[in-house]
């Protein structure tokens, strides 16, 4: 794929995650806190992705920012499902398992600027963490005794299903970047640009899951 192609691609996803944070921003006084946590999430995704756009656009290093912006993501998704799951007995060890995510973050950042490659390990462990929450919130779903009419009502559905689309994609990408960067650097360039498409569609289901009013009608499972 072309640089300029890539360049389309990341920009196309960079507007979604603008429109989200448009939607999060005008709806705010009537969201929940779970979704006030999105919000504040795209806020800060849309102040890093500008930092990052403009350094790249002047040719200076911006991958020192990765690792800051995967701790901020995972604790705000951390924090939306601590609530989202919070009749599980494991969400009040959410808290802790957020403090060893940002501590080993902190123990381990290394921030260079001679360098095109990046550690994957938090971002694997991050998404083995999002993608173990999205199981529990489809099994809650699944299993449990009332059911909820109209899911697609319920926001985190929407932001669930992003989640399961996006970390399930870029696992894979996290752990082969630095080789393919290696092997061929114009494969590399497609695989980012997959990473981005990815990431434009993780922003649609946030403008979703930002822009709908939540109905959560129950009734009784049938035996």
């Amino acid at each position: 794929m072309p640089v300029s192609a890539l360049i389309y691609v990341a920009d196309a996803s960079t507007v979604v995650l603008c429109l989200a944070g448009l939607i999060g921003v005008v709806r705010f006084r009537r969201l929940g806190l779970t979704m006030r946590y999105l919000v504040v999430l795209t806020l800060l995704a849309i102040v890093i992705t500008a930092i990052t756009t403009a350094l790249q656009r002047q040719h200076r290093p911006n991958l020192f920012l990765f690792p800051i912006d995967t701790a901020i993501e995972f604790t705000l998704l951390a924090l939306m499902y601590r609530r989202t799951l919070r009749e599980y007995a494991f969400s009040r060890y959410i808290p802790a398992l957020i403090g060893v995510f940002l501590l080993g973050t902190a123990v381990t950042y290394r921030p260079r600027l001679d360098t095109a490659e990046f550690s994957p390990v938090q971002h694997f462990i991050e998404g083995v963490v999002m993608l173990a929450f999205v199981f529990f919130f489809f099994r809650r779903e699944v299993l449990r005794q009332v059911v909820t009419e109209r899911l697609e009502r319920d926001p985190m559905f929407w932001v669930s299903t992003g989640v399961l689309l996006y970390f399930s994609g870029n696992l894979l990408i996290f752990l082969t970047s630095n080789l393919v960067l290696r092997y061929s650097p114009a494969i590399s360039r497609n695989v980012w640009a997959v990473h981005a498409m990815l990431y434009a569609f993780l922003n649609v289901f946030y403008c979703v899951a930002l822009s709908i009013a939540p109905r959560r009608t129950t009734a009784a499972a049938s035996a």
